[in-house]
């Protein structure tokens, strides 16, 4: 499918099928989240798979009742590693390097190349981290369009709630929320403002 029509197609779906979803559609669109591009390609998304019905509705209750997230087959929580940058982000910039996306004096500019040496200091990442958790989300809602699956990006949730439910570790943030599954309804298109509307300005 075109990317474009993708685009296109895609809506937030908030009623599912019962119909299963195979484990390789699943693997797809692990697949795309795994393509996504992040910051300094530290990867920082992690995504706990939900099929187990009781779990959902669990997660549910602590999601305002939001009944669909129940109703979908697979509910992903999509997750911000925060440990990547305590640990990883030398070793990722090295790859870069090495790749030719950067040069070598990157690594004697970088900042906080080693890591952050505090709590404090890494929540500091947060906003970072998930910016890039929502960049692969949007992969896999496109890929899904591809495949005849639906999705809805959720974060009406209390999201420590549900870290306590999934007995998460605190350098596990979550994101949101992404039902998955096969769309029982067709939404017409949202309304969308212009293009000339989200220009705010142009400097030439």
């Amino acid at each position: 499918m075109d990317i474009k029509l993708a685009m296109q197609e895609r809506r937030s779906i908030r009623n599912y099928k019962s119909e299963p979803v195979a484990e390789e559609l699943l693997q797809e669109l692990l697949e795309a989240a795994r393509l996504a591009p992040s910051g300094t390609n530290q990867q920082p998304w992690r995504f706990v798979i939900v099929k187990k019905q009781d779990m959902k509705e669990r997660i549910q209750a602590a999601a305002f009742n939001q009944k669909f997230l129940s109703q979908a087959p697979i509910l992903l929580v999509c997750c911000a590693d925060l440990s990547t940058y305590a640990h990883n982000t030398r070793k990722r910039l090295q790859e870069l390097v090495d790749a030719g996306a950067f040069g070598s004096e990157a690594l004697d500019s970088y900042p906080n190349i080693d890591g952050p040496k505090d709590a404090n200091t890494l929540k500091g990442y947060i906003p970072h981290a998930m910016l890039n958790v929502a960049i692969a989300m949007e992969h896999i809602a496109l890929r899904a369009v591809s495949l005849g699956l639906g999705t809805c990006f959720v974060q009406l949730m209390r999201a420590k709630q549900v870290a306590e439910i999934l007995e998460l570790p605190e350098h596990l943030v979550i994101t949101g929320l992404m039902p998955i599954g096969y769309p029982d309804q067709n939404p017409a298109a949202r309304p969308r403002v212009s293009s000339q509307e989200i220009v705010y300005k142009v400097v030439e």
